[in-house]
């Protein structure tokens, strides 16, 4: 009996050996199962925010992130010429390129600027005069020539656009960070692919670029505004220079002001008029 008793515990034992061996497998699978889930979702997450335009054969395009909605527009040739446009950047170099924009650049440029009157310091009053309304949205407008040679040549990626803000102008630093407060940025990963064989090359303005007004809050209309560019780590750079421009809103016709004027000027006679007619009851 004393036998059978031990036998019988012992066998318990190896059950209960064998069950908790099974719930460590179960725990053990269901631990590595969690981790390898995290991991894809993080990858699928971080791989999320990477957003890759094609201007090349598309027309139109967005990039959001914690800074906003950007649009990307494909332009239709546009009109470059000295006058016509407010170009505040020059970049050129190959294969890659950068800069940002400063009266500082002369004589020596802190990246791929380009010298000149056509890269200077902007301030935020300047950027203002861009703004328009999108689908209820504000933004700031920009446009950008590309001057790509032709050919397998013709492409370009912008890599990285960045907008930055602060009381000091005219900085000559390679250290992109100490321009100041970053308003806007692309996520890592974002890009914007275009063709510069969709136009005719330089002189012909090849992208609009909207940046979300909402950025900027708390800029004051004095402060400078940097922006940032990189070019060619997807497509490479190979020919002349790409250049920004503000694209200002026109000063209205006088023929669109004076009928407003008049309108003006005739609430205000009917006012005075009326305060006229109540003094002359009064008495």
């Amino acid at each position: 009996m004393r036998n059978l008793e031990i036998i019988t515990n012992i066998t318990m034992t190896i059950r209960r050996h064998g069950k908790n061996n099974r719930n460590m497998k179960i725990i053990r699978v269901s631990s590595l199962s969690t981790l390898l889930i995290a991991a894809a979702s993080l990858l699928l997450t971080t791989g999320a925010r990477a957003t890759v335009l094609d201007l090349i054969n598309g027309d139109s395009g967005t990039i959001t992130n914690s800074y906003g909605t950007a649009i990307f527009d494909f332009t239709q040739p546009q009109p470059t010429g000295t006058g016509v446009i407010k170009p505040f950047l020059r970049v050129q170099n190959d294969p890659t390129e950068q800069g940002y924009n400063t009266s500082g650049v002369t004589p020596a440029s802190p990246f791929d600027d380009k010298a000149g009157p056509w890269t200077h310091n902007l301030t935020f009053a300047d950027l203002v005069t861009t703004a328009v309304t999108i689908n209820g949205a504000n933004y700031f407008k920009l446009l950008l020539d590309i001057n790509e040679p032709g050919g397998s040549k013709s492409t370009i990626s912008l890599d990285q656009l960045q907008f930055y803000t602060s009381a000091t102008g005219s900085l000559t630093t390679t250290n992109i960070s100490s321009l100041g407060t970053l308003r806007y940025s692309f996520s890592a990963g974002d890009q914007v692919l275009m063709d510069a064989s969709r136009n005719n090359g330089s002189g012909s303005g090849d992208m609009f670029a909207y940046i979300p007004v909402s950025a900027f809050a708390g800029t004051a209309s004095t402060d400078f505004v940097s922006m940032y560019c990189q070019f060619g780590n997807r497509d490479p750079s190979q020919g002349g220079f790409e250049e920004w421009a503000l694209v200002v809103n026109p000063i209205p016709e006088a023929s669109t002001i004076f009928p407003i004027i008049g309108l003006l000027a005739a609430v205000f006679s009917t006012q005075f008029v009326r305060r006229r007619q109540l003094q002359q009851v009064s008495k």
